[in-house]
């Protein structure tokens, strides 16, 4: 049986503390769905679900790479697929760039391009401001938007979130073979705009994208069994001859 490591999005509901359970919980029909076919692991990231944020200000995208490369290696799970669902995607990318660029990707609603962030605008104030940006730009998202991962966040959650909320890594994906990937999202996706990926990305890649009629961000749940055919469609290609 294949095995399939799954990475969780950055749901503010998820967060540490708020739930007394596993992340992917909230896609638990997905969850076994999935099981009927793989073997699966689920790990929460730091600061979500069971497990607790380090004492450090922040994490990267990086960092969190760094955490998933940890974990298979202390569990000795070896997955022949990394499924990395929203913001997991952007994990899923930047681990397979850093630590294993061998290992197959499944992306679901991956935020690989980012859609407009208030935040943006704290980066064009004068340099004056510098020392209390940050303190302006958490009071701004938390007290004038209301923006909820900022809201229920820890200093921790907040500082990751704005660290990794600007950050694109579409052109990672023109580096890797296309049969190595596939890309699946829902039409009506409304948190990261798939027309847009679909128009920056090169011919190759957009081969690789696939589409969910009428299924939002969350196609695990309103989508179960369309998205699990589309990823054992994906694990079941025969390999591609290796290009000389």
């Amino acid at each position: 049986m294949k095995k399939i490591l799954l990475i969780h999005g950055w749901d503010y509901e998820n967060y540490y503390g708020r739930i007394d359970h596993n992340a992917w919980l909230n896609r638990k029909k997905f969850l076994e769905e999935l099981k009927k076919y793989y073997e699966i692991r689920y790990p929460d990231l730091p600061g979500f679900g069971l497990t607790k944020e380090p004492n450090v200000k922040g994490y990267t995208l990086e960092d969190f790479a760094k955490y998933i490369h940890d974990y298979i290696e202390e569990t000795n799970f070896n997955p022949d697929y990394i499924l990395g669902y929203s913001f997991g995607g952007a994990v899923a990318v930047t681990y397979h760039k850093l630590f294993n660029q061998q290992v197959s990707l499944i992306l679901i609603s991956p935020a690989l391009i980012r859609n407009k962030d208030n935040s943006k605008e704290f980066m064009k104030t004068p340099k004056i401001l510098d020392p209390i940006r940050e303190k302006v730009r958490d009071f701004y998202l938390i007290h004038k938007i209301k923006v909820p991962e900022m809201v229920y966040g820890t200093p921790f959650l907040r500082n990751s979130y704005q660290s990794i909320v600007r950050v694109e890594i579409i052109d990672e994906l023109e580096n890797m073979d296309k049969d190595q990937f596939i890309i699946i999202y829902g039409s009506l996706d409304n948190m990261v705009d798939p027309n847009r990926m679909m128009n920056s990305v090169s011919k190759e890649v957009l081969e690789r994208i696939k589409i969910i009629q009428n299924g939002s961000h969350d196609i695990a749940n309103t989508h179960t069994e369309e998205l699990i055919q589309l990823i054992n469609e994906f694990t079941n290609e025969p390999p591609k001859l290796t290009r000389k």
